[in-house]
């Protein structure tokens, strides 16, 4: 890890390692809440989907579809097998554990299916 992010090879978690540990992606080292949701994936080229989410934003991935009831809008995330993102949008059918994870193109919506997965509130 340490020559891979160009830090002094020490073996040994130092600040600076600790640091970048902290931001290289993967599961967080800390967060508020941990749910099971059942997700599935969309994009704004998804027949009858706009290209903008309920708080405005350009569609695009790294943004989620939540129930705001469960997650607030504004909320960062981060999900197992999708990775971090942030509580951007809602949808008809996204009611309580369920989120729609939002990707670029039809066909990465498509790859994703349909999955339960585990979701860290930060």
């Amino acid at each position: 890890f340490q020559a891979e992010h160009n830090l002094a090879q020490t073996g040994l978690i130092d600040n600076s390692t600790k640091q970048a540990l902290e931001r290289a992606p993967g599961r967080p080292a800390t967060h508020k809440k941990l749910l099971m949701m059942e997700a599935s994936a969309y994009s704004a080229q998804d027949p009858g989907n706009g290209a903008y989410t309920a708080s405005g934003s350009l569609l695009r991935s790294g943004l989620i579809a939540v129930d705001p009831n469960v997650i607030p809008l504004g909320t960062r995330v981060y999900i197992e097998g999708y990775g971090y993102a942030i509580a951007d949008d809602i949808g008809g059918g996204i009611v309580g554990n369920r989120i729609d994870v939002a990707m670029d193109t039809h066909a990465e919506a498509l790859q994703f299916g349909r999955r339960t997965v585990t979701l860290y509130i930060l």
